[in-house]
């Protein structure tokens, strides 16, 4: 006799009764209800959308009381005020208490979604309204070098090489009236975020249906998407078409493996019976009724268009969703099988053209060796960390070892719930995902991109265990459900807040790289402090590209730091000069504020360091202050001609 948990709990509440007799068919048309949501328990929405708005005005009122100006090794997390908490903590219990509803509005639930949202992602552009990430800076550069040229130059870098970002940020720009995409990007990863968050929501409901675990499971994924790959660049747009990908492929290509009329029905006998020997006779779970059927052909065209827009805009998201599509293609879940195969050829015959570029600057493959890409961090070591810099590390690594061992739970769980088409689906996609591994550590980031791509499947799997489509959650498991959504919160706010001192970038910053690429000599190598600066800003980048760099920043060139670093005032500016004049008779070298707060952050050197540089290399003949603000300033290095013999 099953258990009392396992039936489904449809019993009206008070506020619901009169609304309709709970049957059967009620049972499964839960979320999915034909009424407004505005009449479907309108006490409930509104005290919920109520709810929802008080927490966007305590968060906005609460933007005031934010200093970024002033942060220190907790870095954004230390300067957010109570009420700020407060308000996310509204939205968290409004996000449960909306999920906990007999029959759950799907408009209420997106609305508590874009909210969280707005609280986590538009924090930072508001109080800032610049944006955070040297790197990004880079992307605005060839951005603009597009704006100004109408095209790409494939000698120039990599990016030009797969432009499709770039192109479209440049068209957008140009419609906007906005040519300088400084004054959007740091609006990207708000933006970006709730595409996503909706996506989501979209595959959970193509693997699972219904209207709970669907919110639940985006819910989860944007509280655990700490890598930080929202922001203005490729991986943005590729991550979220790849998503869009996903939801095509799963709710138009797959069926439950060995149901009727299923294309895994057809010639793949040995492997259900394996799948069957495995998971029991639940493998023939369907899943939830498809409600509309694209036409074949125009399933196929789009997704084979969205991937080849991935295709031209990244380089190793491609080959992540070949991946993925892969495996739940050989596992016979997806049909037709050249699909992948299609998407494949389309990867390939881009890369060709370029594989020479790739294997001289980069390297093809940094080999089949997971374990060792995984734990390629691909960054210098630190000298010394901070307390904030140690909780941002460890929340980073809870988040990731949290997320993966609950994906696991999750699946002994609704094995046993017989939700075996979910198991499969998520599981499959999680596994084809970590295989990347066995090809490329991607500079050390492979093992955050598989963290990034795997998320969406395990969020599906970790909301399917916590709640059922058909029952609202008991007080015990909403209180768990609630403890779970608190506790990603809470390591993100560690993980994404923290560092912000170091990826903050100042208006002073800004100044200095647009005058440097705007008036200085691009036949001159640029030396920088550390790399928290934002280089390559301007269009004219091109031109100093083309330039020799330096192989290091001034504070992590080993030789310098080996020789030079702490010592006597006399020898410390002689390292910097011998530094430099390795890479020519002239160099520009850039110290700014920035810099300052990466080398506190990262342990590159001990406090005052960057400033005393200056204080030195400034009162040295070889060294000329050509340009000057209160963030940032800019020398000019000229080494004697007997010198340099």
């Amino acid at each position: 006799m099953p258990g009392l948990d396992s039936l489904p709990q449809v019993i009206p509440r008070r506020e619901d009764a009169g609304t309709g007799t709970y049957g059967a068919a009620a049972v499964e048309g839960l979320g999915r209800s034909t009424e407004p949501w505005w009449r479907a328990g309108p006490r409930r929405n509104g005290a919920l959308l109520a709810a929802v708005l008080v927490g966007l005005v305590g968060w906005a009122v609460s933007l005031r009381g934010i200093d970024v100006d002033r942060l220190g090794s907790y870095g954004l997390l230390a300067a957010l005020p109570a009420l700020w908490f407060v308000a996310l903590g509204v939205l968290a219990i409004a996000a449960v208490v909306a999920l906990s509803a007999v029959r759950p509005s799907g408009p209420l639930l997106a609305c508590v979604g874009i909210a969280l949202v707005i609280v986590l992602y538009a924090t930072i552009p508001a109080v800032t309204d610049l944006p955070q990430y040297a790197y990004v800076y880079k992307h605005i550069g060839v951005t603009r070098f597009i704006e100004a040229h109408h095209g790409v130059d494939r000698s120039v870098d990599l990016y030009h090489r797969w432009p499709g970002f770039f192109a479209l940020a440049a068209f957008f720009g140009e419609v906007a009236g906005r040519p300088d995409p400084v004054t959007f990007a740091a609006w990207a990863e708000p933006f970006f975020a709730v595409v996503d968050l909706f996506l989501v929501a979209a595959l959970a409901r193509t693997v699972l249906g219904g209207t709970r675990v669907p919110w639940l499971a985006a819910y989860l994924f944007t509280a655990g998407n700490w890598i930080g790959q929202n922001y203005f660049a490729p991986q943005a747009i590729s991550f979220t078409l790849a998503l869009a990908i996903y939801v095509i492929v799963a709710g138009q290509l797959t069926r439950g493996p060995g149901s009727p009329g299923s294309p895994g029905g057809r010639g793949s006998g040995r492997r259900m019976r394996l799948l069957r020997r495995v998971l029991g006779s639940a493998v023939d779970d369907p899943g939830p009724p498809r409600t509309a059927t694209w036409p074949a052909g125009a399933t196929i065209a789009a997704i084979l268009v969205l991937t080849t827009a991935v295709v031209v805009s990244h380089q190793l998201t491609p080959y992540l969703i070949v991946l993925t599509v892969g495996v739940l293609t050989a596992l016979g879940v997806v049909r037709p099988r050249w699909l992948v195969a299609a998407m494949a050829v389309i990867s390939v015959a881009y890369l060709v053209p370029n594989v020479a570029y790739i294997r001289d600057h980069f390297g093809l493959f940094s080999g089949a060796d997971a374990v060792a890409n995984a734990t390629n961090s691909g960054v210098y070591v630190e000298l010394h960390k901070s307390a904030g810099k140690i909780l941002y590390a460890r929340a980073g690594l809870a988040l990731f070892g949290g997320t993966w061992l609950a994906a696991v739970v999750s699946v002994v769980v609704l094995l046993r719930r017989r939700a075996t088409r979910g198991v499969l689906l998520c599981s499959g996609a999680v596994i084809g995902t970590g295989l990347v591994l066995f090809l490329q550590t991607y500079g050390g980031e492979g093992r955050l991109r598989v963290f990034l791509f795997s998320l969406p499947w395990c969020a599906i799997l970790i909301a399917a265990a916590l709640l059922r489509e058909d029952s609202p959650p008991r007080p015990l498991r909403a209180a768990v459900t609630l403890g779970a959504l608190v506790t990603y919160l809470g390591l993100w706010l560690c993980a994404f807040y923290i560092p912000f001192d170091a990826n903050h970038m100042t208006r002073g910053d800004v100044a200095s790289a647009a005058w440097l690429y705007d008036h200085g000599d691009p036949r001159i190598p640029v030396m920088l402090g550390d790399t928290d600066w934002p280089g390559d800003y301007s269009p004219r980048y091109a031109e100093f590209a083309r330039t020799p760099k330096p192989s290091y920043a001034l504070l992590e060139d080993p030789v310098f730091r080996g020789n030079a670093l702490g010592r006597a005032p006399a020898t410390e500016t002689a390292g910097v000069i011998s530094t430099m004049g390795r890479y020519g008779p002239r160099g520009y070298l850039v110290l700014s504020q920035s810099q300052v707060a990466f080398a506190h952050s990262y342990g590159l050197a001990p406090d005052g360091t960057i400033a005393r540089i200056g204080r030195e290399i400034q009162a040295d003949r070889h060294f000329t202050v050509v340009y000057r603000n209160p963030d940032a300033t800019i020398y000019l290095f000229t080494r004697d001609a007997a010198e340099a013999h």
